[in-house]
């Protein structure tokens, strides 16, 4: 059985830039793929992911793209699209772009299908955890073609609850005060992996 990753980048802490990791979780919570499929949050890892990214057969990677289009609009492209355009994925906060990564595997022969469906972000300046309006309301547009990709790839996905991206900031990092008020837990990032399936 082929391996299948979705994976979501971004930086949470300037809006629209973390959108990838938003539905990242979303689409976690919210539904049963059969056969499974991992979903994990990349946050704004790079050269980490690369031994994980290895592992699967494709991947469906989710993030921001600044591609001169009207914000919340949505592209589907393939790695070797984003190469031959010269194409950056984001201008934001990654650690380093997401192309250099996938590069960086294909010249060690570890390179999967990679494909990437993006929206173009209002905001990525702002210091603000949440989307912005423009692109929240376009998140449901997001998942319907990431749920269209899955699909085609013969992936049976059913909602399992109902999730909003109306979420309250504490509820989209994993830091948690404890008793004393510090926080106790790490950043939002890969940890934030899970494996669904039946």
């Amino acid at each position: 059985m082929e391996k299948i990753l979705i994976l979501g980048l971004g930086n949470i802490l300037f809006s629209d830039e973390g959108l990838g990791v938003h539905m990242a979780h979303y689409l976690s919570e919210k539904y049963r793929f059969e056969p499974t499929v991992d979903v994990m949050d990349g946050g704004t890892l790079a050269y980490q992911l690369m031994d994980h990214i290895a592992l699967y057969d494709h991947v469906l990677i989710v993030d921001a793209a600044l591609m001169s289009q009207a914000p919340g609009s949505i592209f589907a492209f393939r790695y070797e699209d984003a190469v031959k355009w010269g194409w950056h994925i984001t201008a934001g906060a990654h650690e380093i772009e997401i192309v250099g990564v996938l590069t960086s595997l294909k010249l060690l022969g570890e390179l999967p299908d990679v494909e990437f469906i993006a929206m173009e972000p209002y905001d990525i300046v702002s210091t603000h955890i949440g989307l912005s309006p423009v692109v929240r309301d376009r998140m449901k547009a997001l998942e319907q073609v990431i749920v269209e990709k899955l699909g085609n790839w013969g992936i049976q996905c059913t909602p399992v609850r109902e999730v909003s991206f109306d979420r309250s900031d504490k509820d989209l990092l994993d830091i948690a005060p404890d008793q004393t008020g510090k926080e106790n837990s790490h950043v939002f990032g890969a940890s934030a992996q899970s494996r669904q399936g039946s």
